[in-house]
């Protein structure tokens, strides 16, 4: 099992044992929604003002007959009777000020309902590491502790990520960190990898436990501890015994000095200082996707807590953080989230920062991946298919609020892509997506050209069902541009079937990536140079 995607709410999947068998995972981190009461909208910008955001999710959480049905569960099972008590604790100190509406005990019922299967899947020797902020931290401790057993808790680890990020709040101490609880799949020993940062040093301006040696050999010492006068002796020989004033008997520690610069590892306890947040990361990584976490951060987390081949799974996995990370350390993965456009999202992301990955390595399921598939879902929901198209071909924008009703400018998404001229710097290109669920009409295949020159695009591409692609061909603009690699329609029909059969579209190569499904921009944007990009 690896490499696996899945377009759906994480408990149908957690409670599905084929997916996720008992006993089958060793890491899960996952950084669920925070019941901020906020709307997290999807990464769309560009040079379109008029563009609007594509709601990811909205992180407030309402008392309904679901959670009714939830917290009646609960108080039926032996072992969950405790959770429901807590939950309605949270009820009590929590009051709703509309009919019925809890949001805290909403939000502990739901994450209840998933923290159980958890537990399920989870290997004994496993860890889960939850992250959280200050304001629900206590209420989720005690709901890990009732799950996974109170002597399974392991750490409450700290990430501060700074005062420069802190936004003021009137009253209060600005808020700049985050907490990370650390519990295991049982009190059963858990494997732990040492972590450490690397702190430089000029040799002019040493801080006080680190000397020099007579031939400039920088060293720090530590207690003897409880070495015996054999291992003493043979320090001694070696050179690795110093005495303080005193008399005491330190043990010498060697560090590396290149020039004037010292450099010393330190363990990494639990306050995380050094990983700042995403305001702050490397351009190329921030995907401007809500509450996205640096790489850095899930890089420690993932070396932390597992080991090569093991199993990392992330079931809020947003915009694939957690996944990117555990592909860079050579764990297996699964990813699951509830929205079908982060799927595409996420295969983008991996697909541009590991060009050995191959586009059917990665296995997305929940999503269309038949012709009847694509029916169903087009007749069901106009706008979750204009969603699923958009993100499967690595568009970056949408032009209306979901769900609105009205016209959308004859956008639906838009796509960047990069014409190779030789020797000239990558500029990007813009190229606007329309997406067909049924009928395709002459007056939309010539609207679409309107459309692209109104907004100072390079192209168009009208995508809809194979039967509509003779309407497209037959009355599209004819008009075409060039790179120094070929020459390309500026209004082009994309089918359904296409998209389903992985096959490319026609514009400018947007990367050296040349085993990916298709040609079109990334979502990440840009040109990659050979390897992973170690800074997205």
């Amino acid at each position: 099992m690896n490499r696996l995607l899945f377009a759906d709410d994480c408990l149908n999947v957690l409670q599905d044992d084929v997916a996720l068998p008992t006993d089958s995972v060793d890491l899960i981190y996952l950084d669920p929604p925070f019941n901020s009461n906020s709307r997290y909208n999807l990464p769309f910008k560009g040079q379109y003002k008029t563009a609007k955001p594509v709601e990811a999710f909205h992180d407030t959480w309402h008392w309904g007959q679901a959670e009714d049905d939830l917290l009646a569960r609960l108080e039926e099972g032996p072992s969950t009777q405790f959770i429901a008590d807590l939950i309605r604790v949270a009820r009590f100190t929590n009051p709703a000020r509309g009919r019925r509406s809890s949001s805290l005990a909403a939000y502990l019922t739901n994450m209840a309902a998933r923290l159980i299967p958890m537990k399920r899947v989870l290997k004994p020797t496993g860890t889960i590491v939850l992250h959280c902020d200050p304001v629900a931290d206590s209420y989720l401790r005690i709901l890990l502790s009732a799950i996974f057993g109170g002597k399974s808790y392991r750490n409450e680890v700290i990430w501060s990520y700074g005062g420069r990020g802190a936004k003021a709040i009137a009253k209060q101490f600005p808020r700049n960190h985050d907490i990370l609880l650390v519990y295991g799949g049982s009190d059963e020993p858990l494997p732990y990898n040492q972590q450490f940062i690397t702190e430089s040093y000029s040799v002019d301006d040493l801080p006080s436990h680190i000397k020099l040696e007579d031939d400039g050999t920088p060293f720090k010492t530590s207690p003897r501890g409880d070495y015996t006068d054999e291992s003493v002796a043979r320090l001694e020989e070696e050179g690795r015994i110093y005495r303080t004033k005193k008399g005491n008997i330190r043990i010498k520690y060697h560090l590396e000095r290149i020039e004037d610069t010292i450099y010393e590892d330190k363990l990494v306890g639990d306050v995380w200082t050094d990983i700042p947040d995403m305001m702050h990361a490397k351009q190329q990584e921030k995907l401007g996707y809500p509450t996205q976490k640096p790489v850095s951060l899930l890089n420690r987390v993932v070396s932390a807590f597992s080991s090569k081949g093991d199993l990392v799974v992330d079931p809020f996995c947003g915009c694939g953080t957690t996944l990117h990370a555990a592909e860079r350390l050579g764990r297996r993965w699964v990813g699951i989230d509830i929205s079908t456009f982060a799927t595409g999202l996420i295969r983008e992301r991996l697909l541009n920062n590991f060009p050995n990955l191959e586009w059917e390595q990665i296995d997305v399921r929940g999503v269309p991946e038949t012709l009847t598939d694509a029916q169903t879902l087009a007749a069901r929901d106009k706008f979750e298919f204009e969603k699923w198209v958009c993100g499967a071909i690595g568009a970056q924008g949408m032009f209306r609020e979901p769900g609105e009703k009205g016209a959308d400018g004859g956008v639906d998404g838009v796509l960047e892509f990069y014409p190779f001229h030789l020797g000239k710097k990558p500029k990007k290109h813009y190229a606007i997506v329309q997406v067909k669920g049924g009928k395709v009409t002459p007056d939309a295949c010539r609207a679409l050209y309107a459309t692209v020159k109104r907004y100072n695009a390079t192209a168009g591409v009208m995508v809809c069902f194979e039967e509509y692609m003779t309407t497209v061909e037959n009355n599209r603009n004819t008009d075409e541009f060039t790179d120094d690699a070929g020459t390309y329609p500026v209004i082009q029909g994309y089918s359904i079937q296409s998209l389903l059969r992985n096959d490319p579209l026609t514009l400018p190569l947007h990367s050296l990536r040349t085993d990916a499904r298709m040609s079109q921009p990334s979502l990440l944007g840009g040109v990659l140079g050979e390897g992973e990009r170690e800074d997205a």
